[in-house]
């Protein structure tokens, strides 16, 4: 039994993402108290102060809320979203893609057929130095096994 996924899993699932948002908060907080009032004078200065960080926060949950722990166990994978686990065997799975120039970088694993966690699973591989240009080794590891299994 092999963990696939990153040590950071859990971080970037749950504690990231409060503190971006807690983070942005309080630069807003910060900003409205320097000006001395929630008064602005153009569309930009709200845009920057509002918009952008409200994107920014919405982009990131989008990202973290998504990720899973990934478990390689024989031919199974092992997924969890740290309150229920699910098995998947290898043979479920249509293909495997992977980030490039992404950090965390992450894994997909689109699948012959809906899960409880639905039809495409995400998540965080572990950190490598130098990845450049390349996907992640876990994403050929991973279309591998799943060659291997279809046979």
């Amino acid at each position: 039994m092999r963990t696939l996924s990153s040590e950071w899993t859990f971080f970037y699932k749950f504690v990231s993402p409060v503190l971006w948002t807690g983070l942005f908060a309080y630069i807003i907080l910060v900003m409205f108290a320097a000006t001395g009032s929630a008064n602005f004078e153009g569309t930009f200065q709200f845009v920057i102060l509002l918009v952008i960080p409200v994107v920014v926060c919405g982009w990131w949950f989008w990202i973290s809320i998504r990720l899973k722990r990934v478990t390689l166990k024989d031919d199974l994978l092992l997924i969890s979203n740290f309150q229920k686990q699910i098995e998947i065997p290898l043979s479920d799975i249509e293909r495997v893609s992977g980030s490039i120039l992404m950090n965390p970088e992450l894994v997909w694993l689109h699948l012959t057929r809906p899960t409880e966690f639905g039809s495409k699973i995400v998540f965080m591989a572990k950190f490598r130095f130098f990845s450049g240009l390349t996907r992640h080794p876990v994403v050929e590891e991973l279309e591998r096994l799943v060659r291997l299994q279809k046979l």
